[in-house]
């Protein structure tokens, strides 16, 4: 049986640790939680069902020393880089291999060659793999748009896109501080405000998807956009006030010769802001060349919060990921290295707590 731990506890976390909870071949033996009045709690009772044994704990270092084959990290790696790095490296060179989900983990080199040799000399240290994924970034763009490409002849532009509504996602770090929803549009506080960083959450992507096609990034510009909210809005994050952000787009556009790779990732509080933007709801790859290709997944049926089930999608690409990389020899992989894997459903019903 794997040994897994837990690391954070946000929407995807909380997903993440009731399906290993509720998994055969999975060992529960750790959790990570920030929030100190989660420290303490029973694994079970922060994601809804029954006590488990395992009690939350905000104390890093126990989690660095402790046994476990693998670690599902899901830390805020986009407001903290450096120590969310710090975290996996520590990990990684304690023997644990470590499947983590964030933009800035899908292909560390193209973020920073000092971190990705950090990552490298951890996993040499500990005899150990690290794989960076998640759902956009970290699969449609990575896993989707290769196999597609199977299909075509040649493609002079590839076009990966999200779209979503974020009103019901409830992270206000994420949404109001990182992302800069509810700021006045020339309001630089936002971490995604500085062009570059906005995007460095998708250079990644677009790295991973010309290694996979074999071809070379020769230049890569970022971009974004933001449109304002006529109205005051009230978000499961908090309050946007009229006249203040209420949709964005941001993405990369890379060049690679022949071939030009873009990622954009789009996102409103209200479906009726930005109107001249796409509005279709979900994923998005599409193909010019031989043969034109358009693709469009939706995840969540229109019953569902397609936010919230996108998280659970994240969440069981982490778990599904974990033989692969306790298959692996030691090493830092992305998705264009890593060997294919698909779903493993060896499953046993949770019971809901009382």
């Amino acid at each position: 049986m794997t040994r897994v731990i837990q690391w954070a506890t946000g929407v995807t976390g909380t997903m993440a640790l009731r399906h290993v909870i509720g998994r055969p071949d999975l060992e529960l033996v750790g959790v990570r939680v920030y929030d100190p009045a989660k420290a303490g709690a029973d694994a079970g009772s922060l994601c809804g069902l029954a006590d488990t044994g395992i009690i939350a704990t905000d104390e890093r270092d126990a989690l660095i020393h402790a046994d476990a084959d693998v670690v599902l990290y899901m830390g805020k790696v986009e407001t903290d880089t450096p120590g969310c790095f710090a975290d996996v490296c520590d990990l990684l060179a304690s023997g644990k291999n470590v499947v983590a989900t964030g933009s800035r983990f899908i292909h560390p080199r193209s973020l920073n060659e000092s971190l990705a040799d950090s990552i490298e000399t951890a996993c040499s240290t500990g005899n150990s793999s690290f794989l960076g994924l998640g759902l956009f970034p970290g699969f449609v763009g990575e896993s989707i748009a290769p196999v597609l490409s199977r299909l075509t002849a040649r493609s002079s532009r590839i076009d990966v896109r999200e779209v979503l509504n974020y009103s019901t996602y409830a992270s206000h770090d994420l949404i109001f501080n990182a992302m800069g929803f509810g700021h006045a549009p020339d309001d630089t506080t936002p971490l995604l405000t500085n062009t570059d960083y906005a995007a460095s959450a998708w250079v990644g992507t677009a790295t991973v998807l010309a290694e996979a096609l074999g071809l070379q990034i020769q230049s890569v510009e970022g971009y974004r956009d933001v449109a304002t909210t006529p109205r005051a809005l009230s978000v499961a994050a908090g309050e946007i006030p009229a006249g203040t952000v209420g949709a964005m787009r941001f993405g990369v556009v890379a060049d690679c010769g022949d071939t030009t790779l873009a990622v954009e990732h789009l996102t409103r509080m209200a479906d009726d802001l930005a109107p001249d933007w796409p509005t279709e709801i979900g994923y998005e790859v599409t193909f010019q060349g031989k043969p034109n290709m358009r693709f469009h997944l939706v995840i969540g049926s229109h019953d569902e919060d397609h936010a919230e089930q996108g998280c659970l999608a994240t969440a069981m690409h982490a778990i599904n990921a974990i033989p692969v990389v306790l298959n692996a020899a030691p090493g830092l992989y992305d998705l264009a290295s890593i060997s294919p894997f698909v779903a493993h459903w060896r499953e046993r019903a949770p019971s809901p707590s009382s």
